[in-house]
């Protein structure tokens, strides 16, 4: 790689944390591309990506050791430490016949929970010894960042075995009062499901998965915190009713009537975000939060997954928060745009609806 090319790519680095972006596109025929306060923007004062100076990219990002599996699978996740001053997750991946590489920034500071606006009721789930908190949201949301503050809050509050299984390791945690496992699939373990199934044997008392996917994963989950271990995950869905009916849906027989007493004793909580463009050009949390009232629990136990909204409306006391009514709020507030309440909503006809009365 010539030292031009290394000198652009360290250049749209710095034009990276120069502008606060979060995110970096390269793909052949495009200018590179960066998403600022929620917005894609064209880095138009470069070249334009070609064949030729995508293969120098590669060559940057992706060591020698690893580019033989990234040649064999044409897909590779990792993280990428520039010049000891950021940290990003790394996708590099083939599409169209060209390869693409899309970083993500990974915050250097983990924040505490009050420095990202989550509502309180959050520290009492981190109090319980057992049961499942599920954080849920789209990508982009803010997931892994709520989780990253969770586990340094017990960390910081609490002497507990974390065990954190992750795809790649993102935020880097020092122990405090805790003892905090990192372990990376693809690298410490094989699997997500076969780092869970050691867990079971393991003397951990949290479990934290930043992804949750299959059935065999999901049965593991429930297990582990059936038998005494405080797990939390995260979901991609796009609302905790649907992280919920996912999760049921996996089973068959008997495992059915298994996973729905097991959610309706074990649930703690169930978060749900959104990262919303301010009016300003910044960015706000809106958060909703499901939590285990006698009215849920009944419900779920149930299977009538669709009815928990109607109940997280009318549970405030219960530490319940609408999304919904959350994402309005701010809309009433003028912080963001009634465009971008809609689009943010989980049901965009409501959302019309509450936003003309």
């Amino acid at each position: 790689m010539s030292s031009t090319d290394t000198i652009t790519i360290n250049r749209i680095l710095n034009t990276v944390a120069e502008r606060q972006a979060t995110d970096v596109h390269f793909v052949v025929g495009n200018y590179p591309f960066i998403r600022v306060k929620g917005k894609l923007v064209p880095l138009d004062q470069e070249e334009l990506i070609t064949p030729e100076t995508m293969e120098s990219i590669i060559s940057f990002f992706v060591s020698e050791e690893k580019k033989e599996e990234f040649e064999t699978k044409k897909d590779l996740k990792y993280i990428y430490d520039w010049l000891s001053k950021a940290r990003f997750r790394v996708h590099a991946f083939q599409q169209k016949g060209y390869f693409s590489i899309s970083l993500k920034l990974v915050p250097s500071k983990i924040y505490n929970l009050a420095d990202l606006g989550l509502p309180k009721i959050i520290n009492d789930f981190l109090k319980v010894s057992s049961g499942l908190v599920l954080i849920t949201g789209p990508f982009n949301s803010g997931r892994s960042t709520t989780l990253a503050s969770m586990i340094q809050t017990i960390n910081q509050t609490q002497s507990k075995h974390i065990l954190y299984l992750e795809e790649p390791i993102e935020h880097l945690f020092v122990n405090d009062k805790s003892v905090i496992e990192q372990r990376e699939v693809g690298q410490d373990v094989d699997s997500f499901a076969e780092g869970l199934r050691s867990a079971k044997d393991e003397d951990v008392d949290i479990v934290a998965v930043s992804k949750v996917e299959g059935p065999e994963v999901i049965e593991l989950l429930l297990e582990l915190a059936e038998s005494g271990r405080l797990v939390i995950a995260l979901m991609d869905n796009y609302s905790a009713i649907t992280a919920l009916e996912e999760i049921v849906s996996e089973f068959t027989d008997a495992k059915v009537d298994w996973s729905k007493n097991i959610l309706s004793e074990l649930l703690v909580g169930v978060i749900d975000q959104r990262l919303i463009p301010t009016i300003d050009g910044d960015m706000v949390l809106a958060v909703g939060i499901l939590t285990l009232s006698p009215s849920s629990k009944a419900l779920i136990k149930e299977g009538r997954f669709s009815n928990l909204e109607s109940i997280i409306q009318t549970s405030k006391a219960e530490g319940m928060i609408s999304l919904q009514r959350a994402i309005y709020e701010l809309a009433q507030k003028g912080k963001i745009s009634a465009e971008a309440a809609v689009n943010h909503s989980s049901d965009a006809t409501d959302m019309k609806k509450m936003l003309k009365k």
